[in-house]
């Protein structure tokens, strides 16, 4: 993670040195609104899609930072996160399968740089509302089913690349705070009977559109 961090890094200062100073934010005024729609690796190895999201923010007050470089600089949204997977295991004659809903808040900070790129970092709580079942794959009976909730804390970080005033693509990484690892319990059949829950309710890294209204 150091070498990836150290390697964006490197890539900003880079593109910096040779881009055209911002002058004013862009693309995170107060009262506007972003829309993101992102494809991400699911925090759990057994999972059998992607991570998928929709994020929400709205801007409430920009351009309250100045500078002789950037300009009137800096920018505060506020926002909803929502994503969705689906995982599921199977061994003998059962089959386990289980989904995922995230939902947070989220609060972030922007600092525009570079022309046409959006640089941001926040903070996320909320819960992440799950649900898991065994059944039998050939009889069709269900040995266990079960819903459960866990927090979610933690920061993201991010970046936009904005092709037009309205739409850009973007690529984030998000990190959770009260990341607890919890094994499957077992009987003496080998049926869970209490699911994976904990750990990292975020993708750790997604790409994906955004929208800006």
């Amino acid at each position: 993670m150091k070498k990836i961090l150290l390697l964006i890094a490197t890539a900003c200062l880079c593109v910096t040195a040779s881009a055209s100073n911002v002058e004013k934010i862009q693309f995170a005024n107060a009262g506007d609104m972003s829309l993101g729609l992102m494809v991400g690796i699911p925090p759990h190895h057994d999972a059998n899609m992607p991570m998928v999201s929709i994020d929400g923010m709205f801007g409430i007050k920009d351009g309250f930072i100045n500078t002789k470089t950037f300009g009137q600089n800096g920018a505060i949204d506020l926002g909803l996160y929502v994503g969705f997977c689906h995982y599921g295991e199977s061994f003998d004659n059962w089959k386990w399968a289980s989904w995922e809903l995230p939902i947070a808040f989220r609060g972030g900070f922007h600092w525009e740089f570079v022309k046409n790129l959006d640089v941001y970092a926040g903070f996320q709580g909320g819960v992440a509302i799950c649900h898991a079942m065994e059944k039998n794959k050939i009889t069709d009976d269900r040995y266990y089913s079960d819903g459960f909730a866990d927090g979610i804390f933690g920061m993201y970080l991010g970046a936009k690349w904005m092709f037009t005033e309205a739409f850009g693509v973007k690529l984030e990484y998000s990190g959770d705070w009260l990341t607890r690892y919890h094994e499957r319990e077992y009987d003496a059949h080998y049926h869970f009977v209490s699911p994976y829950y904990g750990g990292c309710n975020m993708p750790y890294l997604s790409a994906g559109v955004t929208f800006n209204f």
